[in-house]
């Protein structure tokens, strides 16, 4: 997993970087920087940056209690087991991984499924592909109408269009179809987060929040303290 963190995120810089380079070769305008990708300081600082993504993030956990509930009554209805989920066997053994070696186990799994995985998701998803489709939209819309168009409206539909798509390919990756509501929901969020704050900072921190509470089942359960039905 931490091997292919690291591709996604490489993939991801080069891929940027090379369209840096063909924009050049163009006569175009364009640096090396990786701010397009939202690696630069949130608007308003770093501590509201932070403190506003552990509220986003302990938010959307809030709202996933109920949205979740939904998710597995509907799919209950329509005939789709949810008692068994594709996540269950993996969360199983980082379980047993805890209780055999929660030395070795702890530390591993919170700077993979709390730093890293979050890290490299919102590198990918929110500053590679909403980003990218964000801008992308943006300079259409005033290619194809000119100054005199709507920027407001523009960037609305961008912002839409461009959300919707990185949102449910996000929701769909992580193969948990009970998840896939919530996921979607909180994906869109993060979108919104980084255009307001112009960071992945705030949706870092908001979407390693998100991941903590299902980290610290996973520990809990391993050292015993309480048993999770996964």
């Amino acid at each position: 997993m931490v091997v292919l963190n690291a591709v996604l995120a490489g993939l991801t810089v080069g891929l940027f970087w090379g369209g840096v380079l063909v924009a050049r070769a163009l006569g175009m305008k364009a640096g090396y920087s990786l701010a397009p990708l939202g690696l630069s300081w949130p608007r308003g600082g770093v501590l509201a940056g932070v403190g506003v993504g552990m509220a986003v993030g302990v938010g959307a956990l809030i709202a996933s209690l109920p949205i979740n509930a939904a998710s597995v009554f509907i799919l209950d209805r329509l005939g789709y087991s949810t008692e068994r989920t594709i996540q269950g066997p993996f969360m199983r053994g980082l379980m047993r991984w805890v209780e055999e070696s929660p030395g070795l186990a702890i530390p591993a799994i919170i700077v993979v499924v709390v730093i890293l995985g979050p890290a490299v998701e919102e590198l990918v998803f929110r500053g590679g592909v909403f980003n990218g489709l964000y801008r992308l939209g943006c300079y259409l819309s005033t290619s194809l109408h000119g100054p005199e168009g709507s920027p407001r409206a523009a960037r609305r539909v961008s912002f839409a269009l461009a959300a919707l798509v990185s949102s449910v390919l996000f929701a769909l990756l992580h193969l948990e179809p009970v998840l896939l509501p919530a996921l979607l929901i909180l994906a869109v969020v993060l979108c919104a987060l980084l255009v307001r704050t112009g960071s992945l900072l705030p949706s870092f921190v908001a979407h390693a929040t998100f991941n903590s509470f299902a980290t610290a089942i996973i520990i809990l359960d391993g050292l015993g303290v309480l048993k999770m039905p996964i």
